[in-house]
């Protein structure tokens, strides 16, 4: 980690413990104006380490301590409502495990918005200090083919101002030609890369896929001789790599790679899964049970749309949702994926998709063993075999057993295509772990209020 980062994460860890405890004694302001009882506030004094603790290591796992500047401020601002909802609880937890009389429930209600507002312009200044003392990243980007276009609009459309594509070595300037709103410097020979590469001054270097091995050499190597950050979009075997861990033969250093329908942790998972399922189940009921009642009153047919999707090693079993679309929607035209704004979804089912409703009944299916709670989205058999023909490595993803949730969902879009998908589902098979599990899911928290994604 860069100095800087460094520091100013020192200063975000200091402020959001500081002000993630101001906001609790404002609420405790705000329900006792006359002043806080001693006994309040001794109380909470005792918990300040445990709150302090537990807000830290939650924000780290939404990744509120890197890359700050390449995140939008509305997704800064949506992580904080699951957020700060998750600190009260656990705070309110603490407190009855303590049988401490700190909290009324009165200051419970007043806390949440107190934190949420509180936290929210904290970070937001942080940010716009960062932005304000950061010079703006010079970045190259080498690639072949349209992949390497893809690349650039993804760079233009996510990353901040403070960031500027300085030159863009490419094979052929045809699969550029879109990007007329964008003003680099062209080059279209990759001989002698690191030769050129090092006459280039940058800060960032991203390597797109279909380089050759000689090539992707050649850029890192110029990035180790000029100090470079460097972004890489991984193919697929290199995806199975990322999983590896370091053995020994003898006095020769190995990659391992363990197919990960072998790994132990998926006994641990499927426990964890049951338990889960069963409070999601429980908890979710003041909200399965109007949307149930809702989806019958708007339209006939019935409450749970069911439906055949691909798991783990190809087995295939019946989905459930609540049904969000007329009845028989794909009777006159044969399995159609879903799209943006489509006109089969009625008005309960709109409301039911964006805020993820409708996924609540695949709990059923976690208990039966069909699904996880988090893994790679389960497909229907028509579109898996179109898939497995377009796209090379798509049988991989079925190496593990698909989830309600996953990285695809919390990291892509509804439109992401297949194949930034496969990558992502890929990067979950061998990245999988309780703590990346328990990441997606808090992640999932925060993209259910944001719209852009939910669709």
């Amino acid at each position: 980690m860069k100095t800087k980062e460094l520091i100013i994460n020192t200063i975000r860890i200091i402020g959001d413990v500081i002000f993630v405890n101001l906001a609790f004694l404002l609420a405790f302001k705000l329900r006792f104006i006359g002043g806080i009882p001693a006994q309040n506030y001794n109380d909470y004094l005792n918990i300040i380490p445990y709150t302090s603790i537990f807000s830290v290591l939650l924000f780290q796992m939404y990744n509120l301590y890197s890359n700050q500047l390449k995140r939008r401020l509305d997704e800064v601002f949506y992580t904080f409502i699951p957020a700060t909802f998750i600190i009260v609880l656990f705070t309110g937890a603490v407190t009855y495990l303590t049988h401490s009389l700190a909290f009324p429930r009165s200051v419970y209600l007043m806390s949440f918005p107190a934190l949420f507002v509180i936290m929210v312009s904290w970070r937001y200044l942080t940010i716009a200090l960062e932005r304000l003392i950061s010079k703006k990243e010079e970045i190259i980007v080498v690639g072949r083919g349209e992949n390497t276009a893809k690349l650039i609009k993804n760079i233009v459309h996510s990353m901040h101002k403070s960031y500027n594509i300085k030159d863009v070595i490419i094979d052929d300037p045809d699969y550029l030609k879109d990007l007329d709103f964008v003003d680099f410097n062209l080059s279209t020979d990759l001989n002698n890369l690191e030769e050129k590469l090092m006459e280039i001054e940058a800060d960032i270097i991203f390597v797109a896929s279909n380089l050759n091995e000689a090539e992707k050499k050649d850029a890192f190597y110029a990035a180790l001789e000029k100090d470079w950050e460097v972004s890489l979009v991984p193919e697929f075997y290199e995806i199975m790599l990322f999983g590896s861990r370091l053995e020994q033969i003898g006095e020769m250093p190995v990659f391992e790679i363990v197919p990960p329908h072998n790994s132990i942790g998926f006994f641990f998972k499927r426990l964890t899964d049951i338990f889960l399922a069963s409070i999601g189940l429980i908890l979710s009921l003041p909200l399965t049970l109007p949307a149930a009642i809702a989806v019958k009153l708007e339209s006939r047919g019935p409450l749970f749309f069911t439906q055949e999707r691909v798991s783990r090693r190809g087995e295939k079993f019946e989905v459930y949702k609540f049904r969000t679309m007329v009845n028989n929607a794909e009777k006159n035209t044969g399995p159609v994926l879903a799209q943006k704004n489509d006109s089969r979804v009625t008005k309960i089912g709109k409301f039911l998709r964006k805020t993820r409703i409708d996924e609540i009944p695949q709990l059923l299916n976690v208990l039966k063993g069909d699904m996880s709670l988090v893994g790679p989205r389960p497909e229907r058999p028509h579109f898996v075999g179109q898939f497995e023909k377009e796209i090379p490595h798509y049988k991989y993803r079925h190496f593990i057993k698909t989830g309600i949730t996953g990285l695809a969902q919390v990291y892509g879009f509804y439109d992401t295509d297949a194949e930034d998908k496969l990558r992502m589902d890929l990067l979950y098979a061998n990245k999988r772990s309780f703590v990346f599990d328990l990441k997606i899911l808090l992640e999932t928290l925060k993209v259910i209020f944001m719209g852009h994604k939910a669709n």
